[in-house]
């Protein structure tokens, strides 16, 4: 792919492509689901959430002392039961889809690949240059691929329920899943099978015409952008660490809404609400999306060691909430995150927001014990705060807006 730079649109660097053949031919394939379904209208939909998950999550297998093995979604959907308000009848379990199904986005002998890496737990070395498997941020565990492929037969469910008015689903939390840097035929970013993009395609494919994707993961949503950067109907929208992983992220480009946010190192919880409030905010209602999907990565918090962000878990929850009512339609995933203790009170609380409760009207969780030493039994982590359970939210994390924010804010308007 090739950047042409220093040319403007509505203040923005408007990024020129050469269009490599595969992301032409993905393209077409997008716009054929566009064209198939007619846009759905408006309307309002039960506004009641869904929680969606998988006990997948708590029975397989691990690699020693990594990050893809580190318990978040287990953790996450334990904490969420423990709510004093939770309604159990608002949960739904996963179903892992067939592989034609991963074949709407992923290329066929990839996903040929990617299962028989599962059943066979080795790849050859061609197969790992080619596709990616088996590399260090791609390990091979027993479960691992078959955890892939559950988020995404979850992430085709949230687009049944957020169309299907029987079902009410206006709002859909998944804190599995979230893999945004997964290509076509290419895993990369701890990750396998992209979820969110399949979730895009079944949304596309039952009738949703303008989708918003929202990544606040610490990393650039490369593989999300990639997937529908010549798509007008899909806007993606990025706020990352600037110079790290995968080092892309830095362009915008209006014209066909693709928006980025590099954010320098310290990101405080003040520079978030301005950036969402200023400009994240603003262009979403331009754009007027049908369904906002979020990918909702908690890497960005302060407690997470790989990363270089301050934010508290308090600034997602105001992110969630400033994007709540700007659709009809929210579905919120995970993504990245390397603190468990960290992630797992971050997305129970996002859970609350998105039922309208106050993460810090939470009482002291009733039985946190079995949920600590679930997390300990994977490994050298860092270890809990004293008092862990006792709270949901993290102690604000406000600071100035800097420099870099300010021209963030400067050079990006919608189109």
């Amino acid at each position: 792919m090739q950047v042409l730079p220093n040319l403007t649109t509505h203040g923005c660097i408007a990024t020129v492509l050469v269009i490599r053949d595969d992301v032409r031919q993905l393209a077409s394939s997008t716009q054929y689901l566009t064209m198939k379904g007619a846009s759905m209208n408006s309307a309002p939909i039960s506004r009641r959430p869904i929680l969606i998950g998988s006990d997948i999550f708590e029975r397989t297998g691990k690699t020693a002392n990594h990050p893809m093995a580190w318990p978040k979604t287990a953790p996450t959907l334990a904490l969420i039961r423990q709510l004093a308000w939770h309604d159990p009848d608002t949960y739904v379990e996963g179903v892992k889809p067939l592989p034609q199904r991963l074949r709407m986005f992923h290329d066929p002998d990839y996903v040929d690949a990617a299962l028989d890496a599962e059943t066979q737990q080795s790849v050859s070395a061609s197969v790992r240059q080619k596709y990616g498997l088996g590399h260090r941020d791609t390990p091979l565990f027993k479960g691992v691929i078959d955890r892939a492929a559950m988020a995404c037969g979850v992430a085709i469910k949230a687009a049944h329920l957020l169309t299907d008015r029987k079902a009410g689903g206006g709002i859909v939390h998944s804190p599995l899943g979230g893999a945004h840097h997964v290509h076509r035929a290419y895993a990369a970013g701890f990750g396998y099978f992209n979820d969110l993009v399949i979730g895009i395609l079944a949304l596309r494919d039952r009738g949703i015409g303008k989708i918003a994707y929202v990544d606040l993961d610490a990393h650039h949503g490369d593989g999300v952008e990639t997937a529908f950067a010549f798509d007008k109907s899909v806007l993606t929208l990025s706020v990352h660490q600037q110079h790290c992983w995968p080092h892309t992220g830095l362009e915008c480009d209006p014209a066909y809404g693709v928006y980025n946010f590099p954010v320098p190192p310290d990101f405080n919880d003040t520079e978030m609400a301005a950036l969402m409030h200023k400009a994240i905010c603003p262009i979403l209602n331009d754009f007027a999306p049908e369904v906002i999907v979020v990918q909702a990565g908690a890497d960005s918090l302060a407690q997470d060691a790989m990363m270089d962000l301050s934010l508290s878990n308090q600034a997602y929850f105001d992110a969630i909430r400033a994007l709540i009512p700007i659709a009809p339609r929210l579905w919120v995933t995970g993504g990245g995150g390397y603190n468990p203790w960290a992630v797992a009170r971050c997305w129970a609380g996002i859970w609350c927001v998105l039922n309208d409760q106050n993460p810090a009207d939470q009482p002291p969780f009733p039985d946190t014990a079995r949920i600590i030493n679930q997390i300990r039994q994977w490994g050298d982590l860092p270890d809990a705060e004293p008092d862990w359970g006792a709270h949901l939210v993290d102690k604000p994390n406000p600071g100035p807006v800097r420099d870099a924010i300010t021209q963030l804010l400067r050079g990006v308007s919608s189109p």
